[in-house]
């Protein structure tokens, strides 16, 4: 019981610092306005997350408001989670004395780096890890007790967990293999009654076309109709081609994927949860001048030497059903992950366009001589063809002609020259797909976890083989002391108590935009902390805000129509948005966040000068550039602006600093000028 209060006060004390009390980027001001209003977020709807949000915004929302409830659901659930950690290591190692080690694999896990992360914000991972955790512990306690109702238990919640994240089916194949292994067979009415849990689980999805068919303010892709629904569940809004398909078209190299690489790198995200080095995690840890640098190094050797001590250690206790189960649980969630997510890195194609590239190369080969070879792999032809393009264009020819490299490209040219013969066109090279636009190593948070139970395994391994005594107590009570080095390692970057950037920044946006004035935005992060300010903190309600990006969705077209009923437009598609300017510019102010073209509005206005955080259209250069000193010395607020090791926090720090150096370039007084030096040096 001793260390079960240890670890419940460790969360309380380490979460309770470092919580956030407001808004982050990303997910998390969807999420929290989805619960305020008890909307629907993104695909696939997360329903469950959103109901109990709003549960937690009305018992807890009077301490600090919405988003500090809903951030502290997080926390709480992480903490369950740690605690179930260590209930499924006393389990696996059996004997009462092992609880030493088990509190080692749950605090460790309380302050690694990407779990920390998560439990202090607005997120599904918290909740999702602990369901997954309740499952393996559940099986364990069927095996224990052979009694059938904890493994209808699982389905039960693995399918109720559905509506939180769809990670909480990841523990059943595993669940499976192990109760196969161990032979037991199940009656009939056993699969009666998993048939019924499965649908009452999965039930929680039907809040969403409930909800949609009362029109919430936030509705995304309104599933009120069967298709709708369906295509939420689907994610049918990131393309139509499904994970199962996508994976088997790698869209980054293996080494990418499973090593170092900047955003989805594996190996280095896992090497760096409980000791980050000062590189950052993708950084592939050569030998580099500096003392930074040689402690990259030699932090990725030490490291890389104790996860194979780990396997080691693991691999001593192989004939224990219960560790096999979470090696297999390990290996699902890093080496399959991996290959299912198949994240991106900016060297590929994406299946669903290498599909329609190939079906159309085979319908052209037919109108090509068989003299002619056949095409190059499509990632082989993107590779050689921005060699040539980053050529001279005096070298090109003789590259193409000479180089035995530029084969492939040859031959993409003889087919060119062959089908305009014929008068018929050679299909669009597909381009790459971006790099992952953020680090994504919340992907693979339940294999640390399952790691650090490994590793507590491997530790009490090791243990046993120590002949001294005094020696094996010392170790064996310094591991009880082992979260001392995660929780050091990670404070500072995981500390967001007085984290107030994302809100900041919402505030400063709307605030640029005259009473009545619109605004176009184009991503989640200058989107969804609006929505937050919007719809929980009521602030600012008369800027009317439009998503470009998902203006192209007519779901989307008539929730601007309804949630903005002054707004008289003909919702068609393409031209939604520049039909807004027509009927109601100049007579509203019509703006664009700091990233938008001006190119592509100059048939409305040649000026479309920066005035803050947004571009204001046809607004006169003079009057802009007053503004934007105004607006970044006096009108903006600003907190502790420090990035936290958050990419979207160093990016928000960037475009003030470069609108701050863009305002001292216009001529600001000298009041305005120490208060825009000193937001350059933040």
């Amino acid at each position: 019981m001793v260390y079960r209060i240890a670890i419940i006060l460790l969360g309380l004390i380490g979460y309770g610092l470092t919580l956030a009390r407001s808004l982050s980027f990303w997910d998390c001001g969807e999420y929290i306005a989805a619960a305020n209003v008890l909307g629907i977020p993104h695909p696939p709807g997360n329903p469950l997350f959103v109901m109990l949000g709003r549960v937690f915004i009305l018992l807890f929302g009077w301490l600090n408001g919405p988003a500090f409830a809903v951030n502290l659901m997080s926390a709480i659930s992480s903490i369950l989670c740690c605690l179930l950690i260590f209930e499924i290591t006393t389990k696996i190692l059996h004997k009462e004395s092992h609880h030493l080690f088990a509190f080692f694999a749950a605090s460790i896990s309380l302050f690694g780096n990407t779990f920390w992360f998560n439990a202090v914000e607005a997120g599904a991972y918290g909740i999702s890890m602990c369901i997954i955790m309740l499952q393996i512990w559940a099986v364990l306690k069927w095996k224990e007790t052979s009694s059938n109702k904890y493994l209808l238990f699982i389905i039960y919640i693995a399918f109720l967990g559905l509506g939180i994240h769809t990670f909480c089916l990841l523990p059943l194949p595993a669940i499976f293999v192990f109760v196969l292994i161990n032979r037991i067979k199940l009656p009939i009415k056993f699969f009666f009654a998993a048939a019924f849990l499965i649908i009452l689980g999965f039930s929680s999805q039907l809040y969403l076309p409930i909800r949609s068919s009362t029109e919430p303010i936030l509705n995304e892709n309104n599933p009120e109709e069967l298709k709708d629904f369906l295509d939420v569940l689907g994610r049918k809004q990131y393309g139509n081609m499904n994970m199962f398909e996508r994976a088997f078209y790698r869209r980054g190299t293996i080494s990418n994927q499973f090593l170092f690489s900047e955003n989805i790198g594996y190996l280095g995200y896992h090497l760096n949860q409980w000791l980050p080095a000062p590189l950052s995690a993708q950084n592939p840890g050569f030998w580099v001048g500096g003392s930074l640098g040689k402690f990259q190094f030699f932090h990725r050797i030490i490291f890389e030497f104790l996860l194979i001590a780990v396997f080691a250690g693991v691999w001593l206790c192989r004939r224990n059903s219960g560790v096999l189960l979470v090696v297999f649980m390990f290996f699902l969630s890093s080496v399959g992950l991996v290959l299912y997510l198949n994240l991106a890195d900016g060297t590929r194609i994406d299946s669903y366009n290498a599909k329609h590239w190939n079906a159309n190369i085979k319908e052209l080969r037919k109108f090509v001589p068989d003299s002619i070879p056949n095409l190059p792999g499509i990632n082989e032809l993107h590779i050689q063809l921005s060699f040539y393009k980053a050529l001279p264009v005096s070298m090109r020819e003789m590259w193409v002609s000479s180089a035995p490299k530029a084969k492939g490209l040859k031959t993409f040219f003889a087919w060119q020259d062959i089908l305009e013969e014929q008068g018929k066109e050679m299909a669009d090279l597909p381009r790459v797909v971006h790099r992952e636009v953020r680090n994504r190593d919340y992907f693979f948070t339940p294999a640390f976890l399952f790691f650090a139970i490994m590793a507590a395994v491997a530790c009490s391994t090791g243990l046993k083989r120590i002949n001294f005594a005094i020696g094996k107590k010392i170790a064996a009570y310094g591991l009880a002391f082992a979260w001392l080095v995660p929780f050091a390692s990670n404070f500072n970057s995981h500390n967001r108590s007085q984290d107030f950037i994302a809100r900041d920044f919402a505030i400063n946006i709307l605030n640029s935009i005259p009473q009545n004035g619109i605004l176009i935005t184009y991503g989640d992060n200058d989107t969804f902390p609006l929505w937050y300010m919007q719809m929980v903190e009521n602030y600012r309600r008369d800027v009317v805000v439009i998503n470009e990006s998902l203006s192209y969705g007519k779901w989307y077209r008539e929730q601007v129509l309804e949630n903005y009923p002054d707004l008289n437009v003909v919702e068609n598609g393409e031209n939604f948005i520049r039909e807004i300017i027509e009927n109601y510019w100049p007579e509203r102010s019509v703006n664009f966040m700091i990233g938008a073209n001006p190119r592509d509005y100059e048939d409305f206005s040649e000026n479309m000068p920066l005035i803050g955080l947004v571009r204001n259209l046809g607004m006169d250069n003079k009057k802009a550039d007053s503004l934007l000193i105004a607006n970044l010395a006096e009108n903006y607020q600003y907190s502790e602006l420090k990035a936290r090791g958050q990419e979207a926090n160093e990016q928000t720090i960037t475009i003030y600093r470069y609108l701050a150096r863009l305002a001292l370039s216009k001529e600001p007084n000298e009041e305005q000028q120490t208060a825009l030096f000193k937001l350059i040096a933040n």
